[in-house]
């Protein structure tokens, strides 16, 4: 695709945005939806998520609009806890609008690995493009997702061309009152990853400490935080569920 074709495509991309959301009805969530709908289609998308970040982490909510055929939507929040950077929600958190797919931001092996597995179990799709519209702390990004392929050169630089009316749609449509998340994502902190890493090993509290410069009430204080994010009781616990999350590299012995 020419970069005059793929300019064009991103305006009359943009145009139907514009248009759905000027003819929709109903809640500005529901009329975000028909927004995020007209993107998905036109990049193959089968499921459109909006991510909002606060101080405890992050929510997802499924566009219901968007939602392909098929799709599973979770009955309840499904809780994820990830390391302290995640390789795609990071950079926006940052203040970095680039519009990637979490293929790109993982890198080889992404397909195969076992968070593209659970995320094609719960959501039913195995590639996920990011469009940043608004970036920080508080930042908001819409996902599109799919099942199949990563997003070409071509679809990403189309997202590129409508991200900035996505960025003043969802600006004078803020939803004040956002339905209840699909699932939660709640992140470690570096120093609580790295306490738990050592947990793995079989290091004591006191070691630690040691090991990380840190003193053993510090370490406890990490360690709440940890078992209350991983909703757990105790350091077995929390290396087991820390290993199905991925948080710990395999081949680590839990404590006994």
């Amino acid at each position: 695709m020419s970069v005059v074709a793929s300019e064009g495509h991103a305006y009359n991309v943009a145009l139907e945005v514009l248009r759905r959301v000027a003819s929709g009805q109903g809640t500005s969530i529901s009329r975000m939806g028909g927004a995020v709908d007209a993107v998905c289609t036109t990049v193959q998308g089968t499921l459109g998520m909006l991510v909002t970040g606060h101080d405890g982490g992050w929510d997802v909510r499924v566009l219901e609009s968007s939602v392909g055929q098929g799709t599973p939507t979770p009955e309840r929040p499904v809780l994820r806890v990830l390391a302290a950077r995640d390789p795609l929600l990071w950079p926006v958190l940052q203040g970095d609008d680039t519009v990637t797919t979490l293929g790109r931001a993982v890198g080889p092996g992404w397909s195969s690995s076992l968070r593209a597995e659970e995320i094609r179990r719960v959501w039913g799709v195995n590639q996920i493009a990011s469009v940043p519209v608004r970036v920080g702390p508080e930042f908001v990004t819409v996902f599109v997702g799919r099942l199949g392929e990563d997003f070409s050169p071509d679809e990403l630089d189309l997202l590129r061309g409508v991200q900035p009316v996505l960025v003043y749609l969802f600006a004078i449509l803020d939803p004040a009152a956002l339905p209840e998340p699909a699932a939660r994502l709640v992140h470690l902190t570096e120093r609580e990853a790295t306490v738990l890493d050592l947990l793995a090993q079989g290091h004591t509290a006191a070691r630690i400490g040691h090991l990380a410069q840190i003193s053993p009430r510090t370490v406890h204080h990490h360690l709440a935080n940890i078992y209350a994010k991983l909703a757990v009781g105790d350091r077995l616990s929390a290396v087991n569920r820390g290993r199905q999350l991925g948080l710990i590299p395999v081949g680590q012995d839990a404590p006994t």
